[in-house]
């Protein structure tokens, strides 16, 4: 239902009105605004036409910066996997792009569906990202992509994560050492293209049977195994969190790995080591987590932060363990993994509704989340 109350101001209005007839020709006017869940900054605009674009308006200066060159660079791509955009006014701080419309989203196939459909999901989400970052892979960087915030996040989480080693008696020289070289992995093996920086399960439609991808506010230019790596942490960045088996994991990696070997790019085992860097970073980043956890547990969407602290560490040290790099890092994580699960033994790694096995413990639904149809 379009919202009464209108969402734009009249010098908003006029600057979209601006905007579609550079797109779609004079003409092209706004009859109606409603802001999408519950966010001021994105809006959905119903023109007279009957058509329908999304408005996206700047809510911080950087990050709007930052999507627009995303969806500016990948506006190049013949068959989209992200919204088209359509226009954009920088003074008046708002973008347009197209309305991927209603349509069930990951998030929504993990906490309602049922394993078939997560799996099938699943893997064309993995194609998605695999098409996105094939494409962006075979062309030139744009030089107004930046770099995706997360790698920065380890030099910050450095030295909390190794605190809590220190504070639980763990030896931690070793990994420090190796810590430092998490981003010298990731970027030495050339695996480098657009990366979405939050591929969250929320951040996707399914369309036809196909995957859109949205939320570009975190993405940059950088090792694309910060994406791939959604898929093993699982989701690192997101409140849509319950344990991923590698029974629905696998074929999507695979499904992904098709995606780049068929653009000629090779996986090779330097692929591997640039995954399991990118799964240490992942832990490392979430240093200052771990610190305030350790006495009090937070809510945090589908669950709370002490489980999936206890997966990420099991998920990067099973990658180290097949890669046979970062062996200090991978015996602090195996040290802290035992020391925190026998510290927090209520702490267990729940099922996604649509994966639950008999008898196992389920992620919760969050009040906030609503279902698409």
């Amino acid at each position: 239902m379009v919202a009464t109350l209108p969402a734009l101001s009249a010098a908003e209005t006029r600057a979209a009105e601006a905007l579609l007839a550079r797109a779609w020709g004079p003409g092209t006017s706004v009859r109606a605004a409603e802001p999408i869940w519950d966010r001021s900054h994105v809006v959905r605009l119903h023109l007279a036409t009957g058509r329908s674009v999304v408005m996206k308006k700047r809510a911080d200066k950087d990050t709007f910066g930052v999507e627009l060159a995303a969806l500016e660079y990948l506006n190049g791509m013949p068959e989209p996997v992200v919204p088209r955009l359509l226009g954009a006014d920088a003074d008046a701080g708002m973008l347009l792009m197209e309305d991927l419309g209603p349509g069930p989203s990951l998030a929504d196939s993990l906490l309602t569906g049922d394993r078939s459909r997560v799996r099938a999901d699943l893997v064309s989400y993995a194609e998605a990202l695999g098409s996105m970052h094939a494409w962006s892979m075979g062309r030139p960087r744009d030089p107004r992509l930046g770099t995706p915030p997360w790698p920065d996040a380890v030099a910050r989480g450095k030295d909390a994560f190794l605190g809590v080693a220190v504070s639980l008696g763990l030896a931690a020289v070793a990994a420090g050492t190796e810590i430092d070289q998490l981003s010298l992995l990731l970027n030495e093996t050339g695996y480098h293209g657009l990366v979405h920086g939050d591929a969250c399960p929320d951040n996707v439609r399914f369309l036809d049977g196909r995957c859109r991808i949205f939320d570009f506010e975190h993405s940059g230019w950088g090792a694309v195994v910060l994406d791939a790596s959604y898929l093993l942490a699982p989701f690192p960045s997101c409140w849509c969190f319950g344990r991923l088996p590698s029974s629905v994991a696998a074929p999507a990696m695979s499904a992904y790995h098709g995606r780049l070997e068929a653009a000629g790019i090779d996986l090779g085992p330097s692929w591997d080591v640039a995954m399991t860097a990118a799964l240490g970073a992942w832990i490392v980043a979430w240093g200052d987590a771990i610190t305030k956890v350790l006495e009090e547990d937070d809510e945090w969407g589908t669950t709370t932060m002490r489980p999936r602290l206890l997966a990420w560490l099991r998920s990067f040290t099973s990658a180290a363990g097949r890669s046979g790099v970062l062996p200090g890092l991978r015996a602090l994580a195996g040290g802290l993994h035992e020391r925190l699960s026998a510290r927090w033994p209520e702490a267990v790694i729940a099922d996604y509704p649509a994966l639950a096995r008999p008898g196992s413990a389920q992620v919760q639904v969050p009040d906030f989340w609503q279902p698409e149809v």
